[in-house]
Parts: structure tokens; C-alpha cells; sequence
């Protein structure tokens, strides 16, 4: 006669009842092995172990009463069970699958208005041209509240160069030995790697990466900057001086130097570009004649003229029919609150003008003039047509109240011109590019469009990014022209009272209000 284990006791004690429990327990001991399996990654022998038993204790109920576990999942209530598991089942692929496409296709949608969480134009070209597999290792501490920031910003960097950026991160706490081995002496140092080239650097900000990237890839470039005529300094901190631009030209990989042609009488031959930044003094006939060399062999030459000065470049800007004539510019259609101070929105076609998105604004400007025909000089930023190049200095320097006059030259009238012309014999004609050395020049009304006293005023502008993309255009990079990395700002909201005691009343007061008017209703119209 056949064992009932659904009602065979001894004392007390039913078989029937233990199938459950050990049913449950070995469904259980299956799940945490593949459990262990997922979050270690390997199969080894605690998990196949789970596992195993896990199937062992369900065959043995299955062994015990196979007719009873067949009625009970071909029943009703087997059925049930069945398509609550695979609904399950399809739920959990659905999520893994949707998990798997995301990790693959990864789309993003910065939705802040300056657009802050995504990296500039020039930080993606820069990723997009690495020339090879670059290593980034952070020393950063677990505890570092940068950390998670910088390895989101790694990983855009990441994406945009095709996998050939690769990063880690490194406590040197808990690492000392491989801080000590790399050089690294502050915690926080980050050290991006290029096969034997080595770039560090101490913060975390996209900024900090291109500029590092760019230092990492390019070599440097040298801009030479002259002195002896009451040039602005390169280096100075006063006002009228460009100390703020020399720190913005060193993010982008230029050295600067001063240069006295009185002296050297030549240009050197490291020379990406000569800059001469608002003389007040004359230049010697040797010197210009050292920078009319200079230009014929392929030259590049940033000139940045200030009006009613004594500086002399007629001569040498002659052959391509440019003059400063020694005049302001006032522009009442478009300024920085003065019309002394011409601002342009809109500017002209060039890869100075690349990525340049905000207006720039030329306090004290004089005009530029250039005869139209000519093809090798584009105008890079005009004043509007209501502006005019004011004859009567005096109403300027003196008055500051400028009236246009009948013998006024009415605008729109040039700020900043470039010129490129290929030197003659140099394997193409003065109208196309090629292969040929290529005389530039970049020419401005004005010095103070990059002096320290206006990089602090109230407004965003592309003064230091238009001079940084000259810069790079004489060097012959232009393919990182473009806007700085993007800046994160702070964006305040300004309330009247009364508007403050709306959102304050309106939240904590009544709105929860309603929510209790509505409940009571309800409650009358059901009791």
C-alpha cells in the first residue's frame, strides 16, 4: 500500500505539510545563487552550490507528489500563477532590455539656458581630433564632492572622442604608492596622458580639461607683443593693461613675450603673430621697415590702433588700401550705454567670427577704412547706419557730446578688419589659399576691447574669445576656434513682497486648504 503523505501522521507530524516550506525554500536558494552570480559577476562555487541545492529540495517535492504538482499547475489557480510569472518574466526583459539600449544609446537634453551641462563647440572639437588613446588619471579622494561632477564631464568628453578618452580615479589616501610613483603632491591633481607626454593639472572644470587637452596635442605658440612706443603690457595688472587676456591665452596653449624691434630689429623666427596693442608714439622708420619684412615673407601682424594717437601705420597698410584715419566712432544704434562705446551683435564671415554668439563691445573706437573692391580684406565686426566717424575731436575728448555734422562720414563703419593675401611666389595667387604662405593681419579701432578694466563689466561679451580666435587663425588653428568652455553662472529670481507672500501663503496655506474644503465635500455628498 502507497504512503499518503497528505495524511500520514506520526505524532502529529504531517509529510503534506512540509512541501510548501521546502518548496519556497529551494525556489529561494535558486534565486540567491543567480542573485550572487549577477552582483559578482562570476559562477563559481557559491553560487552553484545555491543553485544546486535549490533544485535539489524542488525535484523532491516534485519526487514526492508529481501528481499533485501537475494538478496544481495545470489548475486554475496554476494558471493564475502562470501568467503572473510571465508577466514578470516580460516585465524584467522589458527593463533589461530597455537598461541594455540605454547603456549602448545614451541620448542627452541640457535643458538649462546656458546650456551649462554641455560642453562648448571648442571642447568638442578638441575631443574630436585627439590624434590618439589618452589616459586620464584623477587623484581625487573618496570623499571629494568634485568627483561624481568630473567623472559626468569625463564621460561627454568620452563620447565625443570616439572612445579614444579613457579615465581613473586614484585615492591617494588609500594609493599613496601610485601618487608617489606618478609625481603627484596635491590631492585633487589630475594627470592626462598621451603616449609618453604627460599634462597635469589642478581642477576639474571643463575649462581645465580642453585647456589641458589642447597643452596635451598642440604645441605651443608664441605671440610676441611690442614695446617702446607706449604699448599696453602684456602682463600688467593696471587697467589699460591686457593681464587678464595673457591668463586666457595660456588656457589656449600661447606662450607671450615682449618684443623692441628698436633692438632686435627683426622679428624672431618663433613668432606666431606680432601684436602691437595701442601705441601712443610713433614707430621708427627701421622698425616698420622690420615689420614690413616681416609681412612679405608671410607674416602675421594683430594691430590694435587707438584714435587721436600719434601711431604711424599708413605706409605699411598702404599696399592694401587700409588706414586708420585717426577719427572716433559714435553709434547711437547699438551700444553699451554710451554711443562712444559701439557694440556689434552680427558679424562678418571668418573664421575669427566662429563660434562667437554673445556681441562684442569697442569702448573709444576709431574707424577703419578700406577701399570695398578689395578682395583680400573682410570686415569682421560694422557699426549700425545710424553710427557716423566724427571729424571734431574735440566734441569727443572734451565735450563727450558728439553731434552729426554734414561733414561727419555717416556709417555703417568698420571696427575690426582681417586681411589674408598669399605671398607672391609662394604657390598660389593672391586670391586663393593652397599650399601658400599667407600674410594675415587683424586689425581693431581700438586697444581697450581686451584691457583688464572691461573684462569686469556686468554683461557677457566675445572681446577675449574674438581676440583668441584671431590668435589662433594666425597660427593657422582654426579648427579650435570657437567660444570658451561654457561658464557655469547663477541665475536669480527677484520678487516683490506681494509676490513672495503668494508663494509662501499659497503652499503652506492654501493650497493644503483646498485639499481639505475638497475632502469635506466629498465626505457630505457620500455620508
Amino acid at each position: 500500500m502507497a504512503l499518503n503523505t497528505t495524511s500520514t501522521k506520526q505524532g502529529g507530524f504531517s509529510l503534506g505539510a512540509l512541501r510548501a516550506p521546502v518548496a519556497a525554500l529551494g525556489v529561494l536558494l535558486i534565486l540567491a545563487g543567480l542573485g550572487w552570480w549577477l552582483v559578482n559577476g562570476a559562477f563559481d562555487l557559491p553560487p552553484r552550490l545555491l543553485v544546486a541545492g535549490g533544485i535539489l529540495l524542488v525535484g523532491v517535492v516534485i519526487a514526492l507528489e508529481p501528481g499533485d504538482v501537475w494538478s496544481a499547475v495545470t489548475g486554475r489557480s496554476g494558471l493564475y500563477t502562470s501568467n503572473t510569472l510571465v508577466i514578470a518574466i516580460a516585465a524584467v526583459g522589458i527593463l533589461g532590455l530597455a537598461n541594455v539600449i540605454g547603456s549602448r544609446y545614451s541620448p542627452r537634453w541640457d535643458l538649462t539656458a546656458s546650456k551649462q551641462f554641455t560642453i562648448s563647440d571648442q571642447s568638442v572639437r578638441v575631443a574630436e581630433s585627439l590624434p590618439g588613446p589618452v589616459k586620464v588619471t584623477a587623484f581625487l579622494s573618496g570623499s571629494d564632492s568634485r568627483r561624481a561632477d568630473f567623472e559626468a564631464l569625463l564621460g561627454e568628453y568620452a563620447r565625443r572622442a570616439n572612445g579614444k578618452l579613457t579615465w581613473e580615479f586614484i585615492d591617494p589616501e588609500l594609493r599613496p604608492g601610485e601618487a608617489i610613483a606618478a609625481g603627484i603632491r596635491n590631492v585633487g591633481d589630475v594627470v592626462y596622458q598621451l603616449g609618453d607626454k604627460k599634462q597635469n593639472s589642478s581642477a576639474t572644470q571643463e575649462r581645465d580639461v580642453t585647456t589641458a587637452l589642447i597643452k596635451l596635442t598642440r604645441p605651443e605658440k608664441k605671440l610676441y607683443f611690442t614695446t617702446g612706443h607706449g604699448e599696453r603690457k602684456i602682463s600688467g595688472q593696471d587697467p589699460p593693461d591686457y593681464g587678464q587676456l595673457q591668463l586666457a591665452l595660456q588656457r589656449d596653449n600661447f606662450t607671450t613675450a615682449d618684443l623692441s624691434l628698436a633692438t632686435t630689429r627683426a622679428v624672431p623666427d618663433d613668432a606666431a603673430a606680432v601684436v602691437i596693442a595701442g601705441p601712443t608714439g610713433p614707430f621708427q622708420p627701421d622698425e616698420l621697415d622690420a615689420l614690413r619684412v616681416y609681412l612679405d615673407g608671410g607674416g602675421k601682424l594683430m594691430l590694435f590702433q587707438d584714435p587721436n594717437t600719434q601711431a604711424n601705420f599708413t605706409d605699411l597698410l598702404r599696399k592694401w588700401e587700409v588706414s586708420f584715419p585717426n577719427q572716433f566712432v559714435v553709434d547711437p544704434g547699438l551700444n553699451a550705454g554710451d554711443p562712444l562705446v559701439p557694440a556689434v551683435v552680427s558679424y562678418g564671415t571668418s573664421p575669427i567670427t566662429q563660434g562667437l554668439r554673445t556681441g562684442a563691445f569697442f569702448p573709444g573706437a576709431g574707424a577703419i577704412t578700406y577701399a570695398r573692391e578689395n578682395t583680400a580684406v573682410t570686415p569682421i565686426a560694422q557699426t549700425t547706419d545710424r553710427s557716423w566717424i566724427e571729424t571734431d575731436t574735440q566734441s569727443v575728448t572734451v565735450q563727450r557730446r558728439p553731434v552729426l555734422q554734414d561733414n561727419d562720414v555717416k556709417g555703417p563703419v568698420a571696427l575690426a578688419v582681417a586681411i589674408e593675401q598669399a605671398v607672391p611666389g609662394s604657390g598660389a595667387s593672391s586670391t586663393t589659399t593652397g599650399s601658400a604662405r599667407q600674410t594675415r593681419l587683424f586689425l581693431v579701432g581700438t586697444a581697450n576691447f581686451v584691457a583688464n578694466q572691461f573684462q569686469q563689466v556686468q554683461f557677457s561679451s566675445d572681446n577675449v574669445d574674438l581676440f583668441i580666435n584671431a590668435a589662433n587663425w594666425m597660427a593657422d588653428q582654426t579648427d579650435i576656434s570657437g567660444i570658451r568652455p561654457t561658464a557655469t553662472d547663477t541665475r536669480n529670481m527677484f520678487m516683490t513682497n506681494t509676490q513672495q507672500n503668494l508663494l509662501l501663503y499659497g503652499s503652506a496655506l492654501f493650497l493644503p486648504l483646498v485639499v481639505v474644503v475638497a475632502g469635506v465635500a466629498m465626505w457630505w455628498t457620500r455620508r
